[in-house]
């Protein structure tokens, strides 16, 4: 699948697709590693425990290249990369300032409200904090500080001792999962009623309103009525309604196909800026456990700096197939699996809002299980949300039967796709008339 904005004129990209990764350390080669010894030499507080983590000077110096071609830190660039485990850091640092880091949170001992959990989970990049309590009247403050907050940790330890026994250190993961138990409550009460609190004519809690009560109550008794008294009429008038209606689509789409807008190559490229924004990616599973290895590796191909992207597998916490399936495999540090507490309506809408508010990216693309994206997909998205201006606030990716040759039903399928995400949509995109989304494969920017 590739991404194309049917706002403006279709794209057919041509891509080039290698790792970031490789990329950027092969860039990091070409040049002296001076200015990255520099930025290495500006990190006291963390050499230490580097030394102790056995951490070679030569990927130091490519983590440190990685943060500057992606404008991040250092100590992000090392955990995205899955070099060192993020425990086996977060302990090594607490134990160079003499701070018990925690193996386990109780989250139930968060002295939390929901509101200061909320602010917590949008702390892209900066320190995550939380208050336990131990013991009655006994509280402690937890921290999980980026690279900046380890020298004022330590700044603040060395200048009142006792603080080391009224903070401890937790690493983030750790301490958002612990936020996240703590939080089900208040995720499940916004998943479900969120949008009929704030928008009840956007909700389909409201199944029907009251003129189309009316008018499907007035139908139900008319119509029959009428074959009863006028078989013959009544008959002729509904076969032409339907035609009238069979024939108003296939004009649409007729219209559609011979007034597209035009197909222009484009290059697509990863881009070396420090400007990517961080992308996050949803993907709902609900008893889907044969297609997991595909979609982890379907994922893992995408193109865009691991210090910049997070994936969340969102599933039904009692799929305990799909789970172990997810579980089966070793993750990355950018993956997560949310875990969505039974409740109605157990749907897909349900679960991907209960996700949504634990989304730090500036851009969400919403995948099926299904999916296999583009490997340059998110860079192509990227691209089209810079050109388009911030008035652009949804991309619809194209979708593409990867069976269509297997009979003719899947055939016909590919075609029905094809006609609707190369033909009608990109048409009524272009006319600027309102288009339906295709469920899956969408890019959002600044849902919240």
């Amino acid at each position: 699948m590739v991404a194309t904005d049917s706002s403006h004129a279709a794209i057919r990209p041509s891509f080039s697709v290698g790792s970031p990764e490789q990329t950027f350390l092969t860039e990091a080669n070409d040049n002296s590693h001076g200015v990255y010894e520099l930025a290495l030499a500006n990190l006291p507080e963390l050499q230490p425990a580097l030394d102790r983590l056995g951490l070679p000077l030569a990927k130091r110096l490519a983590f440190a290249s990685r943060a500057a071609f992606h404008g991040t830190t250092f100590q992000t660039e090392l955990l995205a990369s899955g070099e060192v485990s993020e425990q086996a850091f977060f302990a090594a640092m607490a134990d160079e300032i003499g701070i018990e880091c925690l193996t386990s949170i109780d989250p139930q001992r968060l002295l939390m409200t929901d509101e200061a959990c909320w602010a917590q989970f949008h702390r892209t990049g900066r320190a995550i904090y939380a208050r336990l309590c131990e013991a009655p009247g006994r509280h402690t403050g937890i921290v999980a500080p980026d690279q900046a907050g380890w020298r004022l940790l330590k700044q603040r330890c060395q200048a009142s001792p006792d603080l080391r026994l009224r903070i401890k250190v937790a690493a983030p993961s750790q301490l958002r999962e612990a936020l996240l138990e703590r939080s089900r409550p208040m995720l499940t009460r916004f998943a479900v009623g969120n949008l009929h609190d704030n928008r009840p004519d956007c909700s389909a809690r409201n199944v029907f309103w009251p003129w189309q009560t009316y008018s499907l109550g007035m139908l139900t008794v008319l119509l029959p009525f009428a074959v009863a008294t006028v078989p013959m009429l009544a008959l002729f008038a509904l076969h032409l309604l339907l035609v009238s209606f069979f024939i108003a689509c296939s004009a649409l789409r007729a219209i559609a196909a011979i007034a597209r807008p035009p197909v222009v190559q484009m290059p697509i490229s990863l881009p070396l800026s420090p400007d990517l924004p961080v992308y996050s990616v949803l993907v709902a599973l609900y008893r889907e456990a044969d297609v997991v290895p595909d979609l982890l590796v379907g994922l893992g191909m995408l193109q865009w700096p691991r210090s910049k992207i997070e994936i969340k597998l969102v599933c039904e916490a009692d799929d305990t197939e799909t789970i172990a399936a997810i579980r089966a495999h070793p993750l990355r540090a950018c993956v997560e699996v949310v875990l969505v507490p039974p409740s109605l309506p157990r749907t897909k809408p349900k679960a991907l809002s209960y996700a949504l508010p634990l989304a730090r990216g500036e851009l969400v693309v919403l995948y099926d299980a299904e999916d296999r994206p583009h490997p340059m997909q998110l860079a192509e998205a990227w691209r089209r949300f810079e050109a388009s201006g911030r008035e652009l606030a949804c991309l619809q990716v194209p979708l593409e039967i990867a069976n269509r040759r297997a009979g003719l039903i899947a055939n016909m399928f590919g075609f029905e796709y094809a006609a609707l995400f190369r033909g009608l949509l990109p048409w009524l995109a272009h006319n600027r008339i309102m288009l339906p989304l295709g469920g899956t494969s969408n890019h959002f920017r600044g849902l919240m």
